[in-house]
């Protein structure tokens, strides 16, 4: 079983590798050719962007590769013979081998995010991260971890262990609410412990955005202004929330570099996908696809856990859903690629109307421009991947519209 397993995900990331190296390969003879949607000088720089991404996701996808490998072997069998000598509390022992994989991940991968925050994004010009920043950041996502990650495992071992055969069916129930709520506090509660979050205070700016949100009927806790320069010079917008938590969240740099009006557009098309009901969409979808995990986790054996050096447990199936659950994703990345850009040029063409397709052009361009992002990608690798069309097809469908 084991040599299956390492055999399947040993596929998955020769597959993505491919891809990667397809996307690599498409990029660097692009550049050669006529620039598109940039200027000259831009469509280089991001094309070079592009490059230096791909090169960096490949190195991860490999050292993932090695990890998975140490982990499935014997690092496991001897994490849990371990902790198992600390107590016979088999529930806390098993709360904490999850935390502990968790973790001893999270730390191994730390020179991966340091070299690329302060190495690979210092030199493209996006990272403002000051070490201090870098590891009061690590330190708050570690305790998130541990407090969300350790409540869940609790309620996810609970319903294994008394809930019977259909378990898996309430674990899943826990899983989306969990989701949901999530998404419902992170606005309001998530958000602000990394980054301040401030009332707009640009009279005329709030004027125009709310009488945008009210000629859609969005109603919203407030616009507020992200102090996201503090880390980062890449330019962004969203809506955060659901029902009464929804708010307007502007990067500070998107004020800065981007006009009133294409502003306005970028908002536009956000609203698009409210009026489009594309949340909505995303969590039905979200909800399929989570739920096809559980059955297929419900459905696996003890000789699965066996095979890593575990026991069966809640525990061990969580840490092999964790590990091996990219040869699952791998299958429906396609599918939710496709779904959300399907979502996209509705979402631009009501920003078309809205505003003007002009600012929304404009906009698109500077986002670009500023986020050093390539406006063209490999059919293939789009079509796995990207969760938005090309810039070169957003722009392309706007000006014919």
């Amino acid at each position: 079983m084991l040599y299956i397993l390492l055999a399947l995900y040993s596929i998955v990331s020769i597959y993505e590798l491919g891809l990667s190296l397809l996307e690599y390969n498409f990029v660097k003879k692009a550049m050669k050719e006529q620039a598109v949607v940039l200027d000259s000088a831009g469509y280089e720089k991001a094309g070079l962007t592009r490059l230096v991404k791909l090169k960096f996701s490949m190195f991860v996808e490999i050292f993932n590769l090695i990890m998975l490998f140490i982990w499935s072997c014997f690092g496991l069998a001897f994490l849990s013979e371990l902790i198992n000598t600390l107590s016979q509390n088999a529930r806390l022992n098993g709360v904490i081998l999850v935390l502990s994989f968790l973790l001893i991940s999270t730390i191994l991968s730390l020179p991966f995010a340091i070299y690329e925050s302060f190495v690979l994004d210092k030199k493209l010009g996006f990272s403002n991260l000051t070490p201090k920043l870098f590891i009061s950041d690590t330190l708050k996502e570690l305790a998130l971890l541990c407090v969300f990650a350790g409540l869940g495992v609790w309620a996810f071992s609970l319903c294994y262990d008394y809930l019977g055969r259909f378990w898996w069916v309430y674990a899943y129930v826990i899983a989306f609410c969990v989701v949901l709520l999530i998404n419902l506090i992170y606005p309001t509660l998530i958000a602000p412990i990394f980054n301040k979050m401030t009332p707009l205070n640009d009279e005329s700016l709030g004027v125009a955005i709310s009488s945008l949100l009210d000629k859609c009927g969005f109603k919203s806790s407030g616009v507020f202004v992200m102090d996201a320069s503090r880390r980062d010079n890449r330019l962004n917008a969203y809506f955060g929330g659901l029902g009464s938590t929804k708010r307007v969240v502007l990067f500070d740099t998107l004020i800065e570099k981007l006009s009133q009006a294409e502003i306005l557009a970028v908002l536009s098309h956000e609203l698009g996908h409210f009026k489009h009901k594309d949340m909505i969409k995303n969590i039905i979808m979200m909800a399929v696809v989570m739920f096809i995990f559980f059955i297929i986790a419900g459905s696996l054996n003890a000789s699965v856990y066996g095979a890593i050096g575990l026991d069966e447990s809640a525990y061990s199936l969580i840490i092999f859903c964790m590990l091996y659950g990219a040869i699952l994703n791998a299958v429906f990345t396609p599918l939710m690629s496709a779904f959300s850009r399907s979502h996209e040029f509705g979402a631009d063409e009501f920003a078309a109307k809205l505003t003007n397709k002009n600012d929304m052009i404009l906009a698109l361009k500077k986002l670009a421009s500023q986020n050093k992002a390539f406006p063209l990608s490999h059919k293939i690798y789009s079509f796995i991947y990207d969760s938005h069309p090309t810039l070169a097809q957003r722009i392309s469908q706007l000006e014919n519209s």
